[in-house]
């Protein structure tokens, strides 16, 4: 008995640091704890990491590093993506490779004469260089704007001109994408063409220098020629915590995307926070992430990556584009253990048959913007060997699920679920939960809720952004005493935020708020349904009723009005759908971030605007005004460019010059 009660302690503590040294705990630890700065951490990586080769791309990067100076390795992409076969490019780097090339990128923007805290954007595909580009923004002592290669076109040149952005990157095709679709450059001064002349066939060449000198006196240029010409890497230029690093956009699903402001030292508390809660070893774990790279997210996670020394493949596909079959194929043969996706990647993971896959290498899945539904995460859970490589005799893996927002700067909330996890109901998260992150409540109008009650989900915190960029009216409006209104409805349930709905997507019906969320988790367990988007539907008394979009399942047949009577019986009666469409999941309205836009179906049944015939006709007293000559297509695209450039610069209000104006103000935060 007395040999026991020294045994058996002895036992559990080698066995708990058994469990920290597989997981690498010590290590990020000491990382996370340590001194921390956003534009240091490529030259921490390459002191601690060298030439260890950390990240790999399934496309050749467009541009390469010329002369002599370090840079990418070459050769044929890795693996069986969608590059393969292509021209011989950059497609592994190490840690020296990646401070090499933010180097060179520095120097070609102090060249270009970039002054310290100007804006320099960057709207292109979505590649690993993305996140190349902005290490050389912030190194050069500029703020980096990343944005979504689809980013609508008509909305490009309002948003550079409100954030002032001076110098765009842009790749050929995504350029002449938004010159087509009638889009500008806004006001920028210069133009970087990231990509080789000579891989651009010479008639885009040719429509792209008439497009541009159409609309913008923009000086053009080519990033192999402004890197050829920029000599030896720039040093980076010291940033203190206060200063703002990066402007990322929200998603825009609520309206017009907003930028946020990401200062470094919030940023750096986001990378301690990322080094405690992704349980990650740079020996063991290599992962794959399909994700977009302009994301806040994703750059947090690159540079907590980076400065650890995770091993991770980088895929360009993240929404429809995403091959599921392919890539769990190519997650069983490399035996990556861990994949990192949002939402959109998961809905078409989840038609694929993983257990017929040897997945025994995989540990963990992680995703974040919105939370996953259920359907999503058990079958991820089900497959994965993360408890056998602990010594236990189970099967299955860890998912984590971060809550969060690009003004959050962190997760609000997260939680691991695995095979014996058997509370789901939009459970996303406890108070706490995430380390170095917020503090969490559920308020109505400023005041805590009790338990099961529901309210607004805020938070506040170290992580927390400060202001939207020129947009006063809707920091004041997003933030109350120091909380931050996440746009989330929620309640309380045993210590969890339960998660209802954004607060703009809730159904008013005759009877009470009916929520969403909670539908489309009912919904998905229904065996025809691939993808599901419900949405307030509007009634002749005014108020609304639950409807719903339902993309089928692939080879699966039923009409709507079954459908939707199967669905009622499993919904209560104020949940009931009053409206139920099939339609295929290439037509649901997806925006940058791959989340359904539910505001285009719920519009789509409100009251039609009466025509302008059938207004009643005001008799004048006076003779009408003289007919206005039309404005130029380069006026109405950017209306009003150059008063409103030079009132959002000189005094820092919102640029008058966005048409969607209206809709940002109405707008709410949204991931």
């Amino acid at each position: 008995m007395i040999v026991a009660l020294f045994v058996l302690p002895g036992l559990a503590a080698a066995y708990v640091a058994f469990v920290c040294a597989s997981v690498a705990l010590p290590r990020r630890l000491w990382l996370a704890l340590g001194p921390m700065s956003l534009e240091r951490i490529p030259d921490r990586a390459a002191r601690r990491h060298r030439d260890r080769v950390l990240f790999t791309s399934d496309e050749p990067c467009t541009w390469s590093l010329p002369g002599p100076a370090p840079g990418p390795r070459f050769g044929p992409p890795p693996g069986p993506g969608p590059g393969a076969g292509a021209a011989p490019g950059p497609v592994a780097w190490t840690a020296r490779d990646i401070q090499a090339t933010a180097g060179l990128v520095a120097a070609a923007l102090r060249a270009l004469g970039l002054r310290h805290g100007q804006r320099v954007a960057i709207l292109k595909r979505n590649h690993l260089d993305i996140h190349l580009l902005h290490l050389g923004v912030v190194r050069a002592g500029g703020v980096a704007c990343p944005m979504n290669g689809a980013f609508a076109a008509g909305k490009v040149a309002p948003y550079l001109l409100n954030i002032d952005a001076r110098i765009l990157f842009a790749d050929v095709p995504t350029l002449l994408r938004v010159l087509r679709e009638g889009g500008t450059p806004g006001g920028v001064d210069a133009v970087v063409l990231v990509g080789r002349a000579a891989d651009v066939p010479a008639a885009d060449v040719r429509e792209l220098t008439a497009a541009l000198g159409g609309v913008t006196a923009a000086a053009v240029h080519w990033i192999e020629d402004l890197l050829a010409a920029a000599g030896e890497p720039a040093a980076a230029v010291h940033r203190g915590p206060r200063e703002p690093l990066l402007l990322v956009h929200t998603s825009g699903t609520t309206g017009f995307p907003k930028a946020v402001i990401l200062r470094n030292g919030p940023q750096s508390r986001a990378v301690r926070g990322w080094l405690c809660y992704v349980h990650v070893s740079p020996r063991r774990d290599r992962g794959y992430l399909a994700v977009p790279n302009n994301h806040q997210a994703v750059i947090l996670t690159f540079n907590s990556m980076l400065l650890l020394g995770i091993r991770a493949h980088w895929t360009t596909a993240t929404g429809r584009d995403f091959d599921a079959h392919r890539v769990v194929e190519e997650l069983a043969r490399e035996r990556y253990t861990g994949f990192f996706g949002f939402p959109i990647t998961y809905t078409q993971l989840k038609e694929v048959p993983l257990a017929a896959h040897d997945l025994r290498a995989m540990r963990f899945w992680a995703s974040t913007a919105d939370a996953a539904h259920e359907e999503m995460i058990r079958p991820c859970v089900r497959v994965g060997g993360t408890f056998r490589r602990l010594g236990l005799p189970m099967r299955g893996s860890v998912y984590l699920d971060a809550q969060g927002s690009s003004e959050v700067g962190t997760p609000s909330v997260l939680r691991y679920y695995s095979p014996v996890t058997r509370r789901y109901d939009r459970r996303i998260g406890r108070r706490h939960s995430a380390p170095f992150g917020p503090k969490v409540r559920i308020a109505r109008d400023g005041v805590p809720v009790g338990r099961g009650e529901v309210g607004r989900l805020e938070v506040r915190g170290k992580t927390l952004f400060e202001a939207y960029w020129n947009n006063h009216s809707l920091t004041y409006e997003a933030v109350r005493d120091g909380w931050f209104f996440t746009g989330d409805v929620a309640r309380w349930s045993g210590g969890h935020v339960v998660q209802l709905d954004r607060e703009v997507d809730v159904i008013h019906t005759g009877d009470g708020d009916v929520y969403s969320l909670p539908i489309e988790e009912r919904v998905h367990r229904h065996s025809a349904v691939f993808d599901v988007c419900v949405y307030g539907a509007r009634q002749p008394d005014g108020t609304q009723r639950p409807a719903a979009a339902v993309a089928l399942r692939p080879g699966v047949e039923i009409g709507a009005e079954r459908l939707r009577e199967e669905l009622n019986a499993l919904l209560s009666p104020a949940e009931e759908l009053v409206a139920l469409q099939i339609m295929p999941w290439s037509e649901f309205p997806i925006g940058v971030t791959g989340k359904t836009l539910k505001r285009e179906f719920r519009d789509g049944t409100e009251p039609s605007p009466v025509p302008e015939a059938n207004r009643p006709v005001t008799l004048r007293t006076s003779p009408p005004p003289p007919p206005s000559s039309p404005p130029s297509p380069l006026a109405m695209a950017v209306p009003a460019a150059g008063a409103a450039a030079g009132t959002a610069r000189s005094e820092g209000a919102v640029s008058p010059a966005q048409p969607a104006g209206q809709a940002l103000v109405a707008s709410r935060s949204d991931r």
